[in-house]
């Protein structure tokens, strides 16, 4: 059960709450929409950018030499801005936690209790975000990796690149299928362990693990549980 907030050594009023829940919201959706907003230009602009490019013979010709600083600067830009989704997931992570703490004090259903849960198991923003990511990735490290520049001949090696793309896209996509999962059982153990709010750690997680996996009785396996939250 989530704790009612304090505010000067006594408990919030309803009218305070609401105020905070209120701004919790505004700061949910600000990061989400950004997030979503985010998501459909990337690919639009790498698009773009590929399309003008290569559209042209005489274009493609001249920025040969140039595809492979090009390329690596595509990668690592959109590299940095996966780094910050993945913030922006764990901040997200937070304002969900945080508003479904303030719902059971202000005893409602809100938007925070009644979010949808994930399609066959999986797939969410994260899974969604990790897809399109993945996908703007491998087009950066084919364009990278596709021109043999100094060389006179062949102009293009596609059948290297495409080894290239393929792998960072297969790459990208195990490492956010993982992330997901990894996000959907700390959940689990947070839920568990510290329902009143607050943040678990990988070691949290695996004596969490270590004992609900383990082969003893069910007594024993709360009372351990319930060791595991005091120490935390």
């Amino acid at each position: 059960m989530f704790n009612t907030p304090i505010d000067g050594g006594k408990p919030m009023a309803d009218e305070n709450l609401k105020a905070v829940y209120q701004e919790l919201c505004n700061s949910y959706h600000a990061v989400d929409d950004f997030r979503a907003k985010l998501l459909g230009f990337l690919p639009f602009a790498t698009g773009a950018g590929l399309f003008l490019l290569v559209t042209e013979e005489a274009k493609l010709a001249f920025a040969r030499q140039f595809l492979f600083p090009i390329g690596v600067f595509g990668f690592v830009i959109t590299l940095g801005l996966f780094a910050y989704e993945i913030y922006g997931i764990k901040k997200c992570h937070h304002l969900i936690r945080t508003g479904i703490g303030l719902e059971d004090c202000l005893r409602i259903n809100g938007q925070f209790k009644q979010r949808p849960r994930e399609v066959f198991g999986f797939v969410n923003e994260p899974f969604a975000a990790g897809v399109i990511y993945s996908a703007v990735l491998a087009a950066w490290a084919f364009l990278a990796t596709v021109s043999t520049w100094p060389q006179a001949a062949p102009l293009y090696v596609p059948q290297y690149a495409q080894s290239w793309a393929i792998g960072v896209f297969i790459l990208g996509l195990a490492g956010s299928f993982y992330f997901n999962r990894w996000l959907t059982l700390k959940d689990e153990v947070e839920n568990a362990l510290k329902p009143e709010g607050g943040e678990v750690s990988i070691w949290d997680v695996i004596a969490y693990l270590k004992i609900k996996f383990a082969r003893l009785p069910e007594t024993e396996k709360n009372k351990k549980m319930s060791e595991l939250t005091i120490t935390l």
